[in-house]
């Protein structure tokens, strides 16, 4: 039971870093193409209002990324 529950969270793991990477793409293919781009256009314009929710010129958002980066690096050690 407990070696399928490790299966689980391994395959969980994986499938949260190819989405994280997909994430990564669209936003800097809508950054940089612009909202016309299809699929990844409208990714900016979905992340915009939590940018401004989370503080002037998304200070708080580059804190929380930093944070998750750094649990996220010390997780795939």
């Amino acid at each position: 039971m407990l070696e399928t529950i490790n299966k689980i969270k391994e395959l969980l793991w994986e499938i949260t870093k190819v989405l994280s990477l997909v994430v990564a793409v669209a936003v800097l293919t809508s950054i940089l193409f612009g909202t016309g781009v299809p699929f990844f256009g409208g990714v900016m314009e979905n992340i915009q209002p939590v940018i401004q929710t989370l503080g002037s010129e998304g200070l708080g958002l580059i804190i929380a990324l930093i944070i998750i980066l750094s649990v996220w690096k010390g997780r795939s050690n």
